[in-house]
Parts: C-alpha cells; structure tokens; sequence
C-alpha cells in the first residue's frame, strides 16, 4: 500500500529552505486572519499579544456569551435565533437578485455589441448540400367500372 505524499513540514522531517518558509507565510496568515477577528470583537489592538493569547481572549468572551444565552429565557433565544435567520435568508436572497441583475445587465450589453458589431458576410465557395432523395411518387391504379348496359340506357332514357 502506498501512503499519500505528507509535505516535509507536516512530516516532523528535515525541510528544505522553502518548506521553512511557506510555514511561515502560513503562520503569519493565520496570525493576522486572527489578529481580525479579534478587532472585530471589539477588543483593543495590542501588538504586544500573541496570537494564542488573543485566541484565549475571544475563547473566553465566547463563555460569557454563552452564559448569557443559557440565562436568558428559551422562548426568547429561539425567537432571537428566527429573527436572524430570516434576516441572514433576507440577504441572501437580495444577494442572489443582484447577481442576476447584474447577469442580466451583461447579457444585454454583450448583445448590443453584437449588433453593433459589422455584418459578417461568408467568403469563398457557397456550401453545397447533400441532393434530397428521390421521391417516389405513389401510383394510383385505375379502377375500370364495370359498365352495365341497362343502367346506361336507364340513364339516357331519365335524362331531361
């Protein structure tokens, strides 16, 4: 059985220079994705924190929080939570009529460059279609009537 291809600085394993620095572009990613959210709590920025200490922070205003909601009344909480779903579903769904007017819009201005756009006339030898089979034409027998010499004579004898 072969395992799946680890990257050296997963592994434990000697790495080579690059590995050592896409770990640290990483790190320095996830620092400042976090660096976000924290500010985003309303905390005050301090370069001084690291970034663990910034996570026990936000873990911790995230408990009180949650104390909070336990405390509050259940029917209160679940109507809160309705409320911001149906706003969260709100938004959603203007989102997603902009990004069809916004297709719709496109859609029209390519198609008035279209016609904007000069008359592409064809050039060179006319295409030349297949010839249409043969249409065999259905041949219609003739039914010969029998002739019955007293109905002729009792026909020219009505006759005005």
């Amino acid at each position: 059985l072969r395992q799946p291809a680890v990257p050296a600085a997963r592994a434990g394993g000697a790495a080579g220079p690059d590995a050592g620095r896409e770990t640290e572009a990483q790190l320095e990613e996830l620092q400042a994705k976090v660096a976000a959210v924290y500010l985003s709590l309303s905390f005050e920025q301090d370069s001084s924190l690291s970034t663990l200490m910034m996570l026990s922070k936000m873990e911790a205003r995230l408990e009180e929080c949650l104390a909070l909601v336990a405390a509050m009344p259940p029917d209160e909480v679940e109507r809160a939570e309705k409320d911001r779903d149906r706003a969260r579903r709100a938004r959603l769904r203007d989102d997603k009529l902009a990004a069809q007017r916004r297709a719709q819009e496109e859609r029209v201005t390519r198609s008035l460059e279209r016609s904007k756009a000069p008359v592409h006339k064809p050039t060179g030898k006319p295409l030349m279609f297949r010839a249409p089979p043969a249409q065999t034409r259905a041949r219609v027998k003739e039914v010969k009537e029998e002739r019955d010499p007293d109905a002729d004579d009792l026909r020219e004898f009505l006759a005005p």
